[in-house]
C-alpha cells in the first residue's frame, strides 16, 4: 500500500509539470510573434520614404485645397462704368480776326491824252456837238469826228466802255449835266472810250 501512494504522488507532480511547459511553450511562442509584428509594425513607422512621400502628399493636397479655392472663388473685376458727369465748360477766349488781304486802293483816272472821246448830237440843235467837241479836244483828250445820234435823248448821257468808269466821270464837270452809264458796245462800234450823246437837257 505504500508503493502505490508514492507512485500516485509521483504521476500528479508529472502532469502538473507538463501543464507548465505547456504554458510556458505557449508563452514562448506568444512572445516570438509578438516581437515579430511589433518589429515588423516599427519598420513600417520608420521608413522615411514612406514618411516623406506622405508628408509630401499631404502637403500638396494641403496646398491644393488652399489654392484651388481661392483662384476659383476670386472674384472678377467688374469694368468700371463711364463717368457720366458732363466735362467741364470750355472757355474759348475772344477771337480778333486779322484781314490779311491788302487795302484796296482805287486807280487814279486815266489822263485825258490815254482817253478818246466822241460827242454825238441826238437834238435838232446844229452844231452844239461840234462846240462840245472843240472843248473837251482843249482838255486834253482824244476826239474824234462829232456826228448825230438817233433817237432823241431828253437827258445827256456820258456812255463808256469797260474800264473808263472812272474817265467817264471826270467828263461830268465839263458837261454838268451828264449822267454817267456803261455801254461797251456803243463805245466798241464808235472805236473810242467814251461817247458823249446830247439830249435835250444839254445846256450850253
Amino acid at each position: 500500500m505504500t508503493d502505490r501512494g508514492r507512485h500516485a504522488r509521483r504521476s500528479g507532480i508529472g502532469f502538473y509539470r507538463d501543464v507548465l511547459f505547456l504554458v510556458a511553450g505557449i508563452l514562448i511562442v506568444g512572445a516570438i510573434v509578438f516581437g515579430g509584428l511589433s518589429l515588423w509594425a516599427g519598420r513600417n513607422n520608420g521608413d522615411p520614404n514612406e514618411s516623406s512621400s506622405t508628408s509630401t502628399t499631404t502637403a500638396d493636397e494641403t496646398t491644393t485645397s488652399t489654392t484651388s479655392p481661392a483662384t476659383s472663388s476670386s472674384p472678377t473685376p467688374s469694368p468700371t462704368p463711364p463717368s457720366t458727369n458732363p466735362p467741364p465748360p470750355t472757355t474759348v477766349p475772344p477771337t480778333t480776326t486779322v484781314s490779311t488781304a491788302p487795302p484796296t486802293t482805287l486807280r487814279a483816272a486815266r489822263p485825258p491824252s490815254e482817253v478818246r472821246v466822241v460827242v454825238l448830237n441826238s437834238t435838232s440843235t446844229v452844231g452844239v456837238a461840234g462846240e462840245l467837241s472843240d472843248e473837251l479836244g482843249s482838255l486834253g483828250y482824244v476826239m474824234s469826228e462829232a456826228t448825230n445820234y438817233t433817237p432823241e435823248l431828253s437827258d445827256t448821257m456820258i456812255f463808256h466802255a469797260d474800264g473808263f468808269s472812272l474817265e467817264a466821270l471826270e467828263l461830268v464837270d465839263a458837261v454838268p449835266d451828264g449822267t454817267v452809264a456803261a455801254d461797251p458796245a456803243l463805245a466798241e462800234a464808235q472805236e473810242v472810250d467814251i461817247v458823249v450823246v446830247i439830249g435835250l437837257s444839254y445846256q450850253e
